[in-house]
């Protein structure tokens, strides 16, 4: 099984935001989940993007999502801030997890 690894698209919030509310009830506050796949849509893909998002999936399914954000240090300039990495269960242990976060490494390395 194939598992591809790249930048998230407007088309893959449904299934990010099924991905968030996974973790959610992993995290036993599934109430706490406010925002909308609107919200994350415009949040994400409009003028003024609040967050980064890559995705891995197989076989045309989202199977994991890294959420960034920039931040600033005064020390150390623009910086990149994980915000989430989840992985929906059946596809634990596979590198999943790791292959985001080299995305995400990897991205921060060019700004």
């Amino acid at each position: 099984m194939e598992i591809i690894f790249r930048k998230g698209q407007s088309g893959d919030i449904p299934k990010v935001f099924d991905l968030i509310k996974e973790l959610a009830l992993f995290e036993k506050a599934p109430e706490q989940v406010i925002v909308t796949p609107e919200q994350m849509l415009e949040d994400g893909f409009g003028n003024n993007s609040a967050y980064g998002l890559f995705v891995a999936e197989s076989e045309g399914v989202v199977i994991g999502m890294a959420v960034f954000y920039y931040r600033y240090s005064t020390w150390k300039g623009k910086t990149v801030y994980l915000e989430d990495l989840l992985v929906t269960e059946n596809f634990r242990n596979q590198g999943v997890g790791s292959g985001l976060l080299n995305m995400v490494l990897e991205h921060a390395k060019s700004i």
